[in-house]
This record gives structure tokens, sequence and C-alpha cells, in this order.
């Protein structure tokens, strides 16, 4: 069963158009559902291990830093899921999608969502994280701060509620965090921002 976050992620992508994965051997498995639905798509990443094996199955792949692309086309679509709350720099990031991004392009972003009570659960009460790598936590707000400093106008954001399932170390941490999946979800149709796990946003270039 797909997570809702790349059911979500895949119903924003046209059919048969150039697309830039970034990120992409974090999931192999958007890499190649997003490879069925495009025209063209090359997958950057600095996981040079994940990116042979996409490599050994047919794919375009490159070894590179999201903050520095070094790439010789434009795409209609970028993807980058989970990525950008692990940057050193978020901002060098958006420059790099503003230039290989096309005039009329979409950059869809996905990353946790701090303003959720999960989220805090796991966080502050809990004090750990979904990831020891993440950096940043955004919510809608701080979100759009960053991205309205740069050439970019937001087409759409959704909240998105956190798969059910057991996470984590320790019976007692993996038998809560069951429990606050299952509590988000049925929070999440009472408020999105309070229960939605998961910001997912649509930006696009201001002169586009």
């Amino acid at each position: 069963m797909k997570d809702i976050r790349i059911k979500e992620l895949l119903k924003l992508v046209p059919n048969n158009v150039t697309v830039l994965n970034i990120g992409c051997a974090q999931n192999p498995h958007i890499h190649r559902e997003l490879a069925i639905k495009s025209q063209k798509i090359i997958g950057i990443d600095t996981n040079q291990r994940e990116l042979q094996k996409l490599a050994q199955k047919g794919f375009e792949t490159y070894a590179m830093n999201a903050e520095k692309i070094k790439l010789d086309c434009l795409f209609d679509c970028i993807i980058a899921g989970e990525l950008i709350e692990h940057l050193n720099n978020p901002g060098l990031f958006l420059q790099s999608v503003e230039k290989y991004l096309k005039k009329n392009g979409t950059a869809i972003l996905t990353t946790p969502n701090i303003s959720s009570l999960f989220l805090y659960t796991i966080v502050v009460v809990f004090n750990q994280t979904q990831d020891p790598t993440h950096v940043y936590y955004f919510d809608e707000k701080n979100l759009k701060t960053l991205i309205d400093r740069f050439n970019f106008e937001i087409k759409e954001i959704k909240y998105i509620p956190p798969e059910i399932k057991f996470h984590g170390k320790g019976i007692l941490f993996r038998s809560v965090f069951f429990v606050s999946t299952v509590l988000a979800n049925i929070g999440y149709f009472f408020s999105k921002r309070l229960f939605g796990s998961y910001l997912l946003i649509v930006i696009k270039k201001k002169n586009g």
C-alpha cells in the first residue's frame, strides 16, 4: 500500500514531462513510479551506493549535492520529497531549483510539519526525531517566508496525515507512535494544520 504522501505527490506530476527527482536514492520506489509517468527523468542524490543500484536498472542518475546542481538541461517538474529539512542551506537549494526549472514548470516539495501535534509529541515530549539527519523543521508560515525570499510563488499547499504504523525503538515509544498515528488520522478531519504530519507544497517561478 502506498504512503499517502507518495499518492499525493504522484497525482501532481503531469504525464509525459521532463522530471528531476532530487534525493532519488532515499525512495527508489517513488523514482520508478515517476519514471513510468515521465517523458524523461533524471535523479540526483549524494548516496552513491543507492544511486548505483538505480543506474544498474537503467536510470540516469548523478551523485550531486542539491545545493550545487550542475546539469545541462531544464525540467518541467522538479521533485524534492523529504529533502529540504536535511540540507545545510535551503536557500542555495531553492536557487538551484529556480535555475533548472522551466519558465512554466513546477517544483513539488514535501517536509514534516512541525505544527502537528503528532510531530510535537515525538520531538518535544519524547526528545526524539523522525530522522537524526534532520537539520530544520518547518511549518506553513516559515516555509512560506523562506520561499518568498526567492523568485517563487506558491501554487498549492496541502497537509498530509501520517501513515499508521509502528516506528522507532523501544516498546513504549513504538506503541505511542502507533497510537499517535491513529489519533492523528482521526484528528486530521477536524484540523489539518494540527494533525497533518507533512506539508506538500507546489511552487512555480514568479515570472513563469
